[in-house]
């Protein structure tokens, strides 16, 4: 139980502190405005270049993409919050158990990254004409659920990753605009080049967007059980390093005593 009220409480307070920078209305314009303008810029654009045909294809990799700002960039933020803000010290010298605390803070971003989805899925529905009327929901609503845990663990990744370094948002900036080229997001991962296609699928979105495709199409969960197996299995190797990666910097800040700018 305590261990539960760690995780509980550290998701909750690490949602809320995002607010001392980022105020509700600039957050519901994240919300419609981003998700909208992005979804917008790649469905033109495909639609110039190759017609109408691609656009449901562009317009579902993209509301799926969306969760990657809160699963990715929010959860990366917080240890940059915790450098520039002073609390990093706080943190590592609390006697709680790191695992929970580790995991409690991207693990509301969860919830947040489908809400986004939700939304842009609204925007493709109506403004883009994606058709849902044959999509399984239980097989649509369990992808993105595994979509957005998965892609926190790979926030985790990037942010234990970038606790080593000043200024860990450069990391959010790189790792985002890497998954709109390796992701198939807006064309299919086998239009890559042959020598850097194995990049795809390290990254749980890649899995995660053919699960939504399929899913929409009516697939049922049991059809589309490899891709989010292959996912999860991605998503929780990606967390454990991640955790690894927190660990160990933590104990080189402690060494080197040297704890907001390793």
């Amino acid at each position: 139980m305590n261990r539960f009220r760690i995780f509980l409480s550290s998701a909750i307070f690490s949602y809320r502190a995002q607010f001392s920078w980022l105020n509700p209305s600039m957050w519901l314009t994240m919300k419609f405005v981003l998700s909208l303008s992005q979804m917008a810029f790649f469905v033109f654009i495909g639609r110039f270049i190759q017609g109408p045909p691609v656009i449901p294809f562009i317009a579902i990799g993209n509301a799926l993409q969306t969760l990657s700002w809160n699963t990715v960039f929010s959860v990366i933020n917080i240890t940059s919050h915790d450098k520039w803000d002073g609390t990093l010290p706080l943190v590592l010298a609390t006697p709680a158990s790191r695992l929970p605390l580790f995991m409690g803070r991207a693990m509301i971003h969860v919830l947040d990254g489908m809400l986004s989805v939700a939304i842009s899925f609204v925007f493709a529905a109506f403004l883009f004409g994606v058709d849902f009327r044959n999509a399984n929901a239980l097989a649509l609503t369990v992808t993105v659920l595994l979509t957005a845990f998965t892609m926190a663990g790979f926030g985790l990744l990037i942010g234990g990753l970038s606790f080593y370094f000043r200024e860990p948002l450069i990391f959010a900036n790189i790792f985002l605009f890497t998954l709109l080229i390796f992701c198939g997001v807006n064309f299919p991962v086998d239009d890559l080049p042959e020598l850097i296609r194995p990049v795809s699928y390290i990254f749980p979105l890649t899995y995660g967007v053919t699960a939504t495709r399929k899913a929409i199409e009516g697939q049922t969960l049991f059809d589309i059980s490899n891709f989010l197996g292959q996912q999860l299995v991605v998503g929780l190797i990606s967390m454990m390093l991640g955790y690894l990666f927190f660990r160990t910097f933590e104990h080189v800040a402690r060494k080197t005593g040297r704890l907001e700018a390793i």
